[in-house]
């Protein structure tokens, strides 16, 4: 499945959730809830791996940006 089919199905189940209506059963809907958290979370994990991750980096606070704040940018260590 590519990316933009993924998003695409994600974006659907969205959408069905926000269009789920209430039964009046606590647990019908929560089951139903859960299925469509379910099903965005397996297709979000279907897509990470498509787009890539960014390398990790934490903000400091001895540079200087464009804005006059002060931050710096550096690679995470591992703990030892």
């Amino acid at each position: 499945m590519s990316a933009h089919a993924i998003v695409t199905a994600i974006e659907e189940e969205s959408l069905a959730l926000c269009r789920l209506r209430a039964t009046g059963r606590q647990d019908v809907d929560l089951a139903a809830r859960d299925h469509h958290c379910r099903r965005i979370r397996s297709l979000i994990h279907q897509l990470r791996p498509l787009i890539g991750t960014v390398e990790k980096r934490t903000f400091g606070a001895s540079g200087q940006s464009t804005k006059g704040k002060p931050f710096t940018v550096a690679r995470r260590r591992r703990a030892a």
